[in-house]
């Protein structure tokens, strides 16, 4: 799962500031999965972020640490198209299961993602900016 050289997230790629998290928790479209939660807002660029949110009761550092791993890791290679901000809250037992699973978890939420998003262009009347 290691990325190659030039292959890992950037900075750009990534939510840094407490504000950024706090708009995408706020104004956000939630999509729940069994493995994690998806929060994704509209930003002002072409470009889409991240950013994880792994609490302590979620295991131990190492715990922690791998699920935000294998979540960068699948954002990384699966990048929505858009600018959007994501936020991943992982659920316990995530750290247990295989990046194939987590990355499958992923497209699913990013697909539904585009349908919701599909669906508000189409509706008259309807913001398109989720």
């Amino acid at each position: 799962m290691a990325a190659a050289s030039g292959a890992r997230l950037r900075p750009r790629e990534r939510l840094h500031t407490a504000a950024e998290f706090r708009r995408v928790f706020r104004q956000g479209l939630r999509l729940d999965g069994p493995l994690f939660l998806l929060l994704a807002a509209r930003n002002r660029s072409e470009r889409g972020r991240l950013g994880l949110v792994a609490g302590k009761r979620l295991g131990s550092a190492a715990q922690r640490n791998r699920m935000k791993r294998l979540l960068r890791e699948g954002f990384r290679r699966n990048k929505p198209h858009g600018g959007y901000d994501l936020v991943i809250v992982p659920k316990a037992g995530l750290a247990e299961r295989g990046f194939a699973e987590v990355e499958r978890e992923l497209r699913e939420r990013l697909r539904r993602l585009a349908v919701r998003r599909a669906a508000a262009r189409r509706r008259p009347g309807a913001a398109a900016d989720d």
